[in-house]
C-alpha cells in the first residue's frame, strides 16, 4: 500500500476530525505488531488500529477485530495502565513525514491532568509505535532499538524523543508558491534527473506512484529529463501539479481503492488516472480497510494453503518411500527360488564338505551343465548348510508375498493424496480449503474405525503408520466398543462439521450444475444426489472434481454440455491463483483441457476405492475452454 507522507497528512486531518475528544474505553494487543483501540467518540464506538507492521504499517479506523491473546503482551498492559480512559486532544501529522503524533490527555490515580502523546512511525522495517511523556521522555516503545542497533537514534525508555531527520525536501504548501509563480517545484540538483524521480526526490511526502501519476495526467513520460521538456509540456505540468498541490493544502482528500483484475490492489488518499481501475471511498480508512482486509485473506487463504500441502506432502513422500520399498523388495526378490534350488544342491553334495570349508563347488550344475560354487558358514554341519539356504529362500518369499499385498494398497494411497494435493493447488476459495481439510480430517477418523473394527490381527494403514507389529484381541475389542460409542454420540456433530455445500452454477437453459469440493463431495453428487438422467463430467485422466449437470427428464443443449464441462476444466487444473468472494471476477485461462461425459448410470463406484474414484463406460469426450460461465449463482 502506498502510504505516503501525503495520504498520512491527509489521514491525520480525516483521523482528528472524527476522533477528536474521543475516549479510549479498551486497548488491547492482538499481534506483535498491532494495537487496537476501542475509542468512544461523537458518532458512536469506533475500532482505532496502530500497526507498525514492516508489510504494512498503518494507522486506521477499522471495522475488523482479531481474536485478543490470554495474556496481553507487557506493552499493551503498559498502555492500559496509562492511557484506558483518557481522551483524544489532536491527531496530527509533523511535516509531511509517514508520521502519526496521538496527544492524549490522561488523568491520573490523584486527578491530576497531564498530556502525553503516541508517537506512531511508519517507515517500513523501522516502523514503530514510541509512547512519550509531557517531558518528551520514551516511556516505553513496541520495538526497542538500541546503540548496537543504531548509532544515529536510540528508541529506549526514559531517551529524550528525537524526530527522524529533515528530508530537506520542499513542502507541498511552498511548492504550491512556486507553481503559482509558474516555477517548477523541482530542486535544482534534481533539474537534470527523469522526470518522475526529480519529483519524488524534490516534493516533501511524495511516493513513486503518485510522481508517475503526475506525469501520466501531464501526459509527459516519466524518463524524461526536465531540462528536455518543451514550453508545452511544461504547462501541462504546471497545471496538474497546481491541482494536486491544492487538493494537499486545502485537505480534500479523495480517497480511492485500485482494482486490478477484479482485486483490490492499492489505494490512495488522492485520486490517481494511472494505478488501475478506481473505485471512489467515504474515508481514507475505508479505502485502506478494503485493500488490507483483501491482502489478509489472502495471506490467510495462502496460509492455510501452504499448511494442508505440507501435511499432505508429508504423508504422500512417506507413502511413496513405503511404495518404493515394497517394488524394491519385489524387484530383489525375484530369484527366490535360486536360494531353494542351492539349498537343495547343498543338501545334495553335503558328502562334499569338510569341516572348515568356507566354498562348495558343485560339478556338473543342472542348469547349466558346468560347475559352479556355492558360498558357506564356517563352523556350521552340512545339514545346517542346507538348511540356511532353504530358511533364506522361505524369508524371501515371505517378503514377496509382503511387498505384492501391499504395493496395490501403497499405489491406492499415492493416486489418492495426489489428487488430495492437486486439489489443494486448484483450490480458488477458502471453502475449498475447508472441504479439504475436513475430508483429510474424515479420512483419519475413518481409517481408525476400521482399525479398531477388523478382526484379523493385521491393522488397516495409513499414511504416517507402521506396517509391522499386531494388535490383541482384547485390544482390538476395546477399541472397536469405544469407536462405536464415540460414533453414537457424535454422528449429529459429525454431520455438522462439514464446512461447505457443493459450488452451484446455471448455465444455459436454466440447468444446474454441481460441482465437488472434495472427494467426499464428490462421491455424495454422482451417487447419492443426482439421478440416473443427469449427465457426469470428468477430466480426462487427470485428477478433478465430479460436475453433475442436472437434466430433470429434459435434453440439455449443446451450450448447456459444453459450459458444465467448461466448470469440470476450470476445477481440474492446480495452477490458479487465489480468487476471492469479494471480487467480482476470476482469473480465466485460455487453456483447453479433454472433458468426458456420460449418464450418471453409466459411472460405478469402484469396491473399497477411496472417495471420488470411480469407473465410468460409454462416454463422449469434449476439448472445452477451462472456464467458469458468465452468470453465476453464489453456493448456499
Amino acid at each position: 500500500m502506498p502510504l505516503d507522507g501525503i495520504s498520512t497528512h491527509l489521514l491525520a486531518h480525516e483521523l482528528n476530525e472524527a476522533l477528536h475528544d474521543a475516549r479510549i474505553d479498551k486497548i488491547y494487543q492482538p499481534s506483535r505488531f498491532d494495537v487496537f483501540f476501542i475509542v468512544r467518540a461523537k458518532n458512536g464506538n469506533n475500532k482505532l488500529l496502530l500497526s507498525c507492521d514492516p508489510q504494512s504499517p498503518r494507522v486506521q479506523l477499522t471495522e475488523y477485530m482479531r481474536e485478543n491473546p490470554q495474556m496481553p503482551p507487557n506493552f499493551c498492559m503498559l498502555l492500559r495502565k496509562h492511557l484506558q480512559g483518557s481522551r483524544i486532544i489532536s491527531i496530527s501529522c509533523p511535516h509531511y513525514e509517514r508520521i502519526i503524533e496521538i496527544s492524549l490527555s490522561v488523568t491520573d490515580e490523584l486527578h491530576d491532568t497531564s498530556t502525553k502523546r503516541l508517537i506512531i512511525e511508519m517507515m517500513g522495517r523501522y516502523s514503530n509505535i514510541i509512547f512519550l511523556n509531557s517531558e518528551n521522555r520514551i516511556i516505553d516503545a513496541l520495538v526497542h532499538v538500541d546503540s548496537s542497533t543504531s548509532r544515529v537514534r536510540e528508541i529506549m525508555p526514559a531517551r529524550i524523543y528525537e524526530a527522524p531527520p529533515v528530508q530537506g525536501k520542499i513542502a507541498p504548501d511552498d511548492a504550491l508558491s512556486m507553481v503559482n509563480k509558474g516555477e517548477l517545484p523541482i530542486l535544482s540538483d534534481s533539474m537534470h534527473r527523469p522526470l518522475a524521480k526529480a519529483l519524488l526526490d524534490s516534493l516533501l511526502g511524495f511516493s513513486p506512484l503518485l510522481a508517475n501519476d503526475i506525469c501520466f495526467q501531464s501526459k509527459n513520460d516519466p524518463r524524461c529529463a526536465i531540462s528536455s521538456l518543451s514550453d508545452s509540456q511544461k504547462d501541462a505540468l504546471l497545471s496538474v501539479c497546481r491541482n494536486i498541490l491544492s487538493s494537499i493544502c486545502d485537505l480534500k482528500a479523495r480517497p480511492t481503492v485500485f482494482y486490478i483484475d477484479g482485486e483490490p490492489k492499492d489505494w490512495h488518499a488522492l485520486s490517481l488516472q494511472d494505478a488501475g481501475i478506481s473505485r471512489n471511498s467515504d474515508t481514507i480508512s475505508e479505502a485502506m480497510d478494503t485493500v488490507q482486509h483483501f491482502s489478509d485473506q489472502r495471506a490467510g487463504f495462502e496460509a492455510k494453503r501452504r499448511s494442508i500441502r505440507a501435511i499432505l506432502t508429508n504423508a504422500f513422500n512417506h507413502a511413496s518411500k513405503k511404495l518404493s520399498i515394497h517394488e524394491t523388495d519385489l524387484r530383489e526378490t525375484r530369484n527366490a527360488e535360486k536360494l531353494k534350488l542351492e539349498g537343495e544342491l547343498v543338501l545334495a553334495y553335503q558328502y562334499l564338505i569338510k569341516p572348515d570349508d568356507t566354498e562348495l563347488t558343485i560339478p556338473d550344475y543342472p542348469d547349466f551343465g558346468q560347475s559352479t560354487t556355492l558360498s558357506l558358514e564356517p563352523g556350521m554341519t552340512p545339514s545346517e548348510q542346507g538348511q540356511l539356504y532353504l530358511k533364506r529362500y522361505r524369508k524371501e518369499i515371505s517378503r514377496r508375498e509382503s511387498a505384492q499385498r501391499f504395493i496395490e494398497t501403497e499405489k491406492d494411497e499415492v493416486a489418492y493424496l495426489d489428487s488430495l494435493l492437486k486439489a489443494v493447488d486448484a483450490a480458488s476459495e477458502p471453502d475449498d480449503l475447508s472441504a479439504i481439510e475436513y475430508e483429510i480430517r474424515t479420512s483419519l477418523v475413518s481409517d481408525k474405525e476400521n482399525t479398531s473394527r477388523n478382526t484379523d490381527s493385521r491393522q488397516v494403514y495409513h499414511p504416517g503408520k507402521s506396517k509391522s507389529g499386531k494388535v490383541s484381541s482384547r485390544n482390538l475389542r476395546q477399541a472397536a466398543k469405544a469407536a462405536q460409542s464415540k460414533k453414537n454420540k457424535n454422528t449429529t456433530a459429525k454431520k455438522a462439521e462439514d464446512p461447505s455445500l457443493p459450488r452451484k452454477y446455471t448455465v444455459d437453459g436454466g440447468f444446474e450444475v454441481l460441482s465437488g469440493r472434495n472427494n467426499i463431495q464428490n462421491d455424495n453428487l454422482t451417487f447419492h444426489v443426482a439421478s440416473k438422467d443427469d449427465l457426469w463430467f470428468h477430466a480426462k485422466n487427470i485428477p478433478g472434481t465430479h460436475v453433475i449437470l442436472r437434466t430433470y427428464g429434459k435434453a440439455p443443449s449443446d451450450k448447456a454440455i459444453t459450459e458444465a464441462a467448461s466448470i469440470a476444466a476450470y476445477y481440474s487444473r492446480s495452477n490458479k491463483p487465489f480468487a476471492n468472494e469479494m471480487t467480482e471476477s476470476k482469473t480465466e485461462y485460455d487453456v483447453r483441457v479433454e472433458i468426458d461425459y456420460c449418464p450418471v448410470s453409466h459411472v460405478k463406484k469402484i469396491p473399497k476405492a477411496k472417495p471420488g474414484m470411480v469407473i465410468y463406460e460409454e462416454y463422449s469426450t469434449l476439448l472445452v475452454s477451462a472456464k467458469l460461465p458468465r452468470s453465476q449463482e453464489k453456493t448456499q
